[in-house]
């Protein structure tokens, strides 16, 4: 099979072109669909809280969102609802929430695990509790690059051991 130089061209322009094209829909679709992305959900979230991009929200550390003053600030803001709370087993309790561009926080969703990293259940009464003392916090700073604020995705942890909370992080 002899082929011309115009053939060899068109031939590699072709292939170039579907490359070129399936690349771009694969990436794309990556893109679009991020693993852990927090969608409305009318069960579980406040209809009332708004974020101002759905097409864009980046974790915290992406754009420097945090509570007033720091972790150590909010640990002691939140720390006097919480402390008396007891447990009946060890582990960790995530939530994950957006905070968006005008610093008001909702669409929680959390997880639970015990200290060896497994499936693990609390008392669902302790973990409304624990949500609405991070809900009560009133002083988040939205995610901002330069002058523009974002929404972004925020991550508080609990850590349980011998049936009391002793760190949050």
């Amino acid at each position: 099979m002899n082929l011309k130089p115009k053939n060899i061209l068109n031939l590699w322009l072709l292939i170039s072109f579907l490359l070129a094209s399936t690349l771009t829909f694969w990436l794309n679709d990556q893109l679009s669909k991020r693993v852990g992305d927090i969608s409305f959900n009318e069960e579980l979230d406040d209809s009332s809280f708004k974020v101002c991009d759905e097409t864009w929200l980046p974790q915290y550390y992406n754009v420097n969102a945090n509570y007033q003053n720091g972790r150590k600030a909010l640990k002691k803001e939140i720390w006097e609802t919480i402390a008396p709370l007891t447990f009946k087993t060890s582990g960790y309790i995530t939530f994950r929430f957006i905070i968006n561009c005008d610093g008001e926080i909702g669409r929680f969703r959390v997880k639970t695990i015990d200290s060896e990293l497994k499936k693990n259940e609390f008392d669902s009464d302790k973990i409304k509790t624990l949500q609405s003392s991070i809900e009560n916090l009133k002083h988040w700073n939205a995610g901002a690059l330069g002058t523009k604020t974002f929404d972004s995705y925020f991550v508080l942890n609990f850590k349980i051991e011998t049936d009391k909370i002793t760190d949050i992080f």
